[in-house]
């Protein structure tokens, strides 16, 4: 009798305990959610509500695109990218070096001012800005113009895109600096650009071929892809 009665009790042990996981699993669900929502409204607060500086000085200079404060802040120039110059244990990319040193001549030790677009800082916490020169030049623009960087259009910032790329276009008819020094390691007979992204890829890229289909302009040469604002897709690297 025993026996059986504890077959009888089985079910409703086993039910217990079913519930109980369930309890115990909704609560670490609700848990998960609460933070992530904790998470995204305290980023938009701080997108929102931070204080960010508008005027600083330059104190060092990381490579062609990045520089520090006066106070600590890492600034990253926006709509552009530079060459890398070597770092640890990574190869750098050609003119990556001239990028740097121009950029010192050009940024260290002046006082500058920072405009913002939309998005204001990126995922490794650098400040995103248009940064002005004492003479009330763009040095985003001048590093585009001079053939030191080119126009990378992540949206949505895309404020003074037309104007970054009218520096762009300059530097390329006149084929100055990284456009005449640098040049792909092989030629493609054409290229597949994103609409959304401002990306470009090589035809074999797996990257350019998940690109949808209404998204999709083609470009017979690298240099039309740079000529309509078009940046290279860092994975196969056209």
């Amino acid at each position: 009798m025993k026996l059986t009665r504890k077959w009888q009790l089985l079910p409703v042990m086993m039910d217990f305990c079913l519930r109980r996981k369930f309890n115990i699993n909704m609560k670490i669900k609700k848990a998960i959610v609460f933070l992530i929502l904790l998470s995204v409204s305290l980023i938009s607060y701080r997108a929102f509500c931070e204080e960010l500086p508008e005027v600083g000085k330059v104190v060092w200079v990381d490579d062609g695109d990045t520089f520090v404060l006066e106070g600590g802040e890492k600034v990253r120039l926006l709509g552009i990218n530079c060459p890398e110059k070597p770092h640890k244990d990574k190869l750098g990319e050609c003119f990556g070096y001239e990028a740097t040193r121009f950029a010192i001549k050009l940024l260290k030790r002046k006082k500058v001012r920072l405009e913002y677009d939309r998005i204001k800082r990126d995922r490794y916490n650098r400040l995103l800005a248009y940064v002005f020169l004492p003479s009330g030049e763009m040095a985003n623009a001048i590093i585009v113009r001079k053939g030191f960087g080119y126009v990378l259009t992540v949206p949505p910032n895309k404020k003074y895109r037309a104007r970054l790329l009218r520096a762009q276009r300059l530097a390329l008819d006149e084929n100055l600096g990284m456009w005449k020094h640098c040049k792909p390691e092989k030629e493609e007979y054409y290229y597949i650009g994103n609409l959304r992204s401002y990306i470009f890829h090589r035809p074999s890229c797996k990257f350019g071929k998940m690109t949808s289909s209404k998204n999709v302009i083609t470009f017979s040469t690298r240099k039309q892809a740079f000529y309509q604002g078009f940046a290279p897709c860092r994975r196969c690297k056209p």
